[in-house]
């Protein structure tokens, strides 16, 4: 039989390990592995950790969202809201920064690509296909539905038909990411805009173009990359970023599209262009359709972004996990360390036997 003193020693020794084993596996296994429920790529604690509370209200030709976070210790509030073929986005940092800036769709323009660089340059406007903004959209009514993610989250749909022109705006907007396709990831700080003219003739060998005019106090810059694109929920994106506040802490709202389209079908290419509107604080923007292996009538399907730079969701997703134990790893660490220790304590009390003999 063991002496008393040993099987103290043993069990001190059997602690003392298996609080070094299990504390260090417990670091090693901070959080169990992540799931993803509804398949959309995103873990299940991003989406929870990141999920916003959005109200949407339409009534006539308006509409208006407004999607908070907020997700201790982070918050923040982007508004979307609507009125005849002009839309006004506005960011605002729990710290005071904001940004903001009011897009309207202007026209649809034909164009010529003379010198086939597939984007709109200055003469290359051939005349104004229809007139979009107010004479289009004053008295067209906003339908809205809602309906239910696949992890729980509300979606909000809203529709408006042009009443001069067939061209019909879908806009959604979701509290919880969702997958829309292999290259498209809609995140909860966004609103993503489904442009559809159909039906629309075009000259011979001419093309369509998009004029949007915007208009901002804040800094404006244009970028061959947006910012899904660069955080990898979208893929060939450009866009541009408007950024208000001071450099510690801006606040950035951005406009982007994809660099292709659907047309009849086909997929095509779709570049953008800038031009000077010759008043401070306007800036006059032209996507570029190219129509050259389209029919006339044309059907085109386009998917504009209206979204922010959330700073909290950054917060979010950048901070450090939480340390998580496991008791039952513990349990297994000790009773593993007592049983080494014993048979090691063992083995020792038969050599001294034999040395004794």
């Amino acid at each position: 039989m063991l002496r008393s003193r040993q099987v103290v020693l043993a069990a001190a020794a059997a602690g003392a390990a298996a609080l070094l084993i299990g504390s260090t596996l417990a670091v090693l296994t901070l959080r169990p592995a992540e799931s993803d429920s509804d398949g959309d790529g995103i873990p299940d604690s991003v989406e929870a950790a990141t999920q916003r509370n959005v109200v949407a209200a339409s009534a006539g030709n308006e509409f208006s969202i407004v999607s908070r976070l907020a997700s201790a210790p982070f918050s923040d509030q982007f508004q979307v809201s609507y009125e005849a073929g002009t839309f006004f986005v506005s960011y605002q940092r729990a710290r005071g920064s904001d940004s903001s800036y009011q897009l309207e769709l202007r026209n649809l323009v034909e164009w010529m690509d003379s010198n086939g660089n597939n984007r709109i340059d200055p003469g290359e406007t051939v005349g104004v296909g229809t007139t979009l903004g107010t004479t289009a959209f004053a008295n067209a009514p906003v339908t809205k539905t809602q309906l239910e993610s696949a992890d729980g989250g509300l979606v909000t749909e809203l529709s408006i038909r042009s009443t001069t022109v067939n061209m019909t705006l879908n806009v959604t907007v979701a509290e919880r990411f969702i997958r829309l396709s292999n290259h498209r990831v809609l995140t909860p700080m966004e609103v993503k805009l489904d442009l559809t003219v159909d039906g629309v003739t075009v000259s011979p060998g001419a093309s369509l173009g998009l004029d949007v005019r915007i208009n901002t106090t804040k800094s404006l810059e244009y970028g061959n990359r947006s910012w899904d694109d660069v955080n990898e929920f979208a893929d060939g994106e450009a866009g541009i970023n408007v950024t208000g506040g001071p450099e510690a802490s801006p606040a950035t709202v951005f406009f982007s599209w994809s660099k292709s389209a659907i047309a009849d079908g086909l997929e095509i290419p779709v570049s953008y262009s800038n031009f000077s509107t010759g008043v401070p604080n306007s800036y006059e923007l032209y996507l570029a359709y190219s129509l050259t292996k389209a029919r006339s009538p044309v059907r085109l399907v386009h998917d504009p972004v209206l979204g922010v730079d959330s700073a909290a969701y950054k917060g979010v997703v950048t901070r450090p996990p939480e340390l998580q134990g496991d008791l039952v790893l513990y349990a297994g660490s000790l009773a593993a360390a007592v049983i080494l220790i014993a048979l090691t304590v063992i083995v020792a009390d038969r050599r001294r036997k034999k040395r004794e003999e």
